[in-house]
């Protein structure tokens, strides 16, 4: 069987890595909303996670908020069916690593 490791379908399917760790970590939050800077290191360099927080706002992941005028900017989850898509590759990559029998 083929092994499927989350870097590389990152790379492959959706363009740069850290767009999918990234999309997976915001779907693992059990807060409604998160700033700029609260996503871990893991999921990418600080630069690239800015620039994948302004693409998933592009297409109507996340929502941005500024509720400070110029402050601190947050982000939440919109209801958007591609999020389904991101789940779906988080089983996949989470089933490869973890394979059953």
């Amino acid at each position: 069987m083929l092994h499927i490791e989350i870097g590389q379908v990152g790379r492959l399917l959706f363009g740069r890595e850290t767009r999918l760790r990234l999309a997976m970590w915001v779907l693992s939050l059990d807060q409604d909303r998160f700033y700029q800077s609260e996503p871990p290191r893991s999921c990418g360099a600080a630069t690239a996670v800015r620039q994948e927080l302004s693409r998933l706002v592009d297409l109507g992941m996340l929502i941005e908020e500024r509720p400070d005028k110029g402050g601190r900017i947050y982000y939440r989850r919109s209801d958007s069916s591609l999020w389904e898509i991101v789940d779906t590759a988080r089983r996949v990559v989470e089933n490869e690593a973890h394979p059953s029998g």
